[in-house]
């Protein structure tokens, strides 16, 4: 089982922040794996600012995802059931990097152009546009 954190992130012109990732070569949420000792907002800051070199303050969560969907393996075979804590975030500072080891790319997309997304990305990001006040479960 793995938890991870994922942010919906727009820049000043409401453009999406997505990373590429090298495994799969889709696009995805910015986010990551919680580490031990470490609060949900504090590993999006972490996840974040180390994937694309910006700060984010999550503000509210857009909703909790897993199942069958979530379920994710690695490369190398590992395998993983996926707890996903979806949020909407500011960004608060810092200066886009174009990649990381996790990500071949990192950049903003209008929202009615999105690249191709990894289909659990696709799954949050329609809810997150959906706007609603409370957050999904199931």
């Amino acid at each position: 089982m793995q938890v991870r954190v994922g942010a919906f992130a727009c820049d000043e012109a409401g453009r999406l922040l997505l990373c590429k990732r090298a495994d799969v070569m889709l696009w995805d949420i910015p986010g990551g794996t919680i580490e031990l000792d470490e609060t949900p907002a504090q590993g999006l800051h972490r996840e974040v600012l180390s994937e694309t070199g910006l700060l984010l303050v999550a503000e509210r969560l857009i909703g909790i995802y897993s199942g069958p969907d979530f379920a994710w393996t690695y490369p190398n075979g590992d395998q993983a059931q996926l707890i996903n804590l979806f949020f909407f975030a500011r960004i608060a500072g810092g200066e886009l990097q174009p990649s990381s080891p996790e990500n071949i790319s990192v950049d903003f997309f209008s929202l009615d152009a999105l690249p191709p997304l990894l289909p659990r990305a696709a799954r949050m990001l329609n809810d997150a546009l959906k706007n609603r006040l409370e957050a999904y479960f199931d």
